[in-house]
């Protein structure tokens, strides 16, 4: 199998909440070409659904976690906390046992984003 692109699609009854978050606060770039919000990540897509079958927040928020690796966590989660005081935040950046870093927020719907530092 060749894979062309990867793109996660994420369903919502919140969009407009939704696109901030992955937008204005997480400031990941939004591509103009879809109709729907598409927003780049590390070269795969997360495309968010404006879907009539899904209403509330997720209910199992650790079964699809959207992991974003950064090269400094406890960076990124300060910018994102100050950029919105509203945000949820499940986990506060920790060191792994592995070495590495990890925080976890929960998006306007309550899914896991995390935001991941790998060992050099």
């Amino acid at each position: 199998m060749e894979v062309r692109e990867l793109t996660i699609m994420v369903g919502t009854d919140q969009i407009d909440a939704m696109t901030r978050f992955y937008g204005d606060t997480l400031e990941l770039e939004r591509m103009a070409r879809f109709r729907d919000p598409v927003f780049a990540a590390a070269g795969g897509f997360i495309r968010l659904l404006d879907h009539s079958e899904i209403s509330g927040p997720t209910q199992e928020p650790e079964r699809m976690q959207i992991n974003l690796f950064v090269d400094d966590v406890s960076s990124e989660f300060s910018r994102v906390i100050s950029t919105d005081p509203e945000i949820r935040v499940h986990r506060e950046p920790e060191r792994e046992s592995w070495g590495g870093e990890v925080a976890t927020l929960l998006d306007p719907d309550g899914n896991f984003v995390q935001l991941l530092e790998l060992v050099e």
